[in-house]
Formats: C-alpha cells, sequence, structure tokens
C-alpha cells in the first residue's frame, strides 16, 4: 500500500543546495519511492551550538515501504553523501533526513517518531512543509500544518531563490 510522506532536508556544511540536489537524486532512485513534489528552499538560523546557517526544505513522496525501512534508507543517503556517525545533537552537518510526518502513521520507538517529535516547534520545516501540505493535521496535537505555523514565535527562517533545487512546488522526475 502506497502512502505519502514528507521529508526534511536540511544542510549547513559545503554547498548546501548542491547536498540537497543529491540527497533529492538519492531519493528519486529508490524503487519503492516516488518524489511528487518539493517545497521551495529556506535559509535558517541553526539550533545548538555555534555553526554555518541551515538550508531547509520538505519533499512529499509516495512510499510503499515501512517507516523504519524508509529510516534505513534515509541514513544511508547520509551516509553516503558524507553526513559522520551522530555524535550529538543539534551540530552540523552536511545533510540531514528527517521524516517529518507520514499521515496516517504513529512510529514511536527508540529509532523513530513520527510525526517528528519536535515539528511543532520548528518554523523551519513547517514552512516548507506548509507548501506542500497546509492541511495535513499532525495526528498527536490535532492541528493543521498551517495552525502549527500560525501558533509559533518568529524565528530567523527566510525563503531563498534556488539555482540548482527544482521549481516548487512541482512534480520531479529523475534526470
Amino acid at each position: 500500500m502506497n502512502s505519502t510522506v514528507y521529508v526534511g532536508l536540511g544542510s549547513n556544511e559545503g554547498d548546501r543546495e548542491a547536498q540537497l540536489v543529491s540527497a533529492l537524486e538519492a531519493l528519486s532512485r529508490i524503487d519503492a519511492v516516488a518524489v511528487l513534489r518539493c517545497s521551495a528552499l529556506f535559509e535558517s538560523a541553526p539550533v545548538g551550538p555555534p555553526q554555518p546557517r541551515y538550508l531547509n526544505a520538505v519533499v512529499e513522496l509516495e512510499c510503499s515501504l515501512p517507516p523504519q525501512r524508509l529510516l534505513c534508507i534515509l541514513q544511508q543517503i547520509e551516509k553516503d553523501l558524507g553526513r559522520l556517525p551522530r555524535d550529538g545533537r543539534w551540530g552540523p552537518r552536511p545533510i540531514d533526513l528527517d521524516i517529518l510526518l507520514w499521515p496516517g502513521e504513529l512510529v514511536a520507538d527508540p529509532q523513530l517518531q513520527v510525526p517528528h517529535l519536535e515539528l511543532h516547534k520548528r518554523r523551519f520545516a513547517l514552512e516548507p512543509l506548509a507548501e506542500l501540505a497546509p492541511d495535513e493535521e499532525h495526528p498527536v496535537l490535532g492541528l493543521s500544518v498551517t495552525q502549527l505555523l500560525a501558533q509559533l514565535a518568529p524565528q530567523d527562517v527566510q525563503r531563498l531563490e534556488a539555482t540548482q533545487w527544482p521549481e516548487t512546488p512541482s512534480p520531479v522526475t529523475e534526470s
């Protein structure tokens, strides 16, 4: 059975946009996944210790995998793109891929929480998610993405013009 899944992408090391494009291309090569649409790019202040600013986006996937299997694939993509083993929270990274929302799925295990535990607090995830799924409801909080966004205090998040990232929100095809 195919499900819609929303995955957050982030990068704050190296050529950030190229890293996101590489991750998008890797996602498009997964047999059990189809990339449906991409949000615009957003730049945000980092959470945690001082480090470079992040570039963020969200992609909408159609997926026939279980959540834990998709997580394993996302972690392999991160590794393939140069992410070192996770040695702490909120550090700089060339690529970060997170399952943000999986409508109809709640997952609570040590390796994976869906919806993402911090989603409702993070404008850098909610802004791009709102472009793709403004009316999608957070299954725990019972509020739409738009409502969650409206409740947030201002945060340092700005929409950016892309140079390599696909036009948004539009279908993505592998090149």
